[in-house]
């Protein structure tokens, strides 16, 4: 009765642990950016939306990336050299993804 027991709690342990993984896994899909864009140290990632009706749009992320020591860090904050790099890494985004304005 023991073992049986032991059994059937490993099977519900593995059942469960494959269950989170799975939804984890279908997690971090929808969670992906479409496609990063960056120029110096300016990035802008673009991510898409889906609504239950099926309707998608795209939002763009801007971003500096810099390096503290060994850390990476993340500001929305540009000086004016690093504005150019963005403007020309959202030139690229802007061609690439065929924004489209309404």
């Amino acid at each position: 009765m023991k073992t049986l027991l032991t059994i059937l709690l490993m099977t519900f342990a593995v059942v469960g642990y494959s269950q989170s993984v799975d939804s984890v896994q279908s997690t971090n899909k929808r969670q992906r950016p479409k496609a990063t864009y960056k120029v110096g140290s300016a990035q802008v990632t673009v991510w898409i939306n889906k609504r239950s009706d099926g309707t998608t749009w795209k939002n763009f992320q801007i971003e500096k990336l810099y390096k503290v020591g060994d850390k990476w860090q993340k500001t929305n904050s540009f000086n004016e050299t690093e504005l150019l790099e963005l403007k020309a890494a959202l030139d690229k985004a802007i061609s690439e993804e065929t924004v489209k304005s309404k």
